[in-house]
């Protein structure tokens, strides 16, 4: 195997390491688990959808990344 090919089995190693730590950190409480790695809930009235290992939620047609708790903070006391 030539260097490119260690390097992204490297990269895919990190990735794989990365998406395993982010599932293992999030907090399953108030959530519907579909899957291991698929979660929802309602939010004022909208479906969010939440993918842990990816840091990747959708709300209201939109995908974001992030810290999905700190979004469901945001939204709730700006809707209170």
């Amino acid at each position: 195997m030539g260097d490119m090919g260690e390097i992204f089995n490297a990269m895919r190693e990190r990735d794989k390491q990365r998406r395993s730590d982010n599932l293992a950190s999030a907090d399953p409480t108030g959530w519907t688990q579909h899957t291991p790695v698929h979660w929802s809930r309602v939010l004022l009235g909208d479906r969010l959808d939440y993918w842990p290992s990816r840091n990747k939620f959708r709300w209201r047609g939109k995908t974001h990344h992030g810290d999905v708790m700190g979004f469901v903070r945001n939204r709730e006391a700006r809707d209170a």
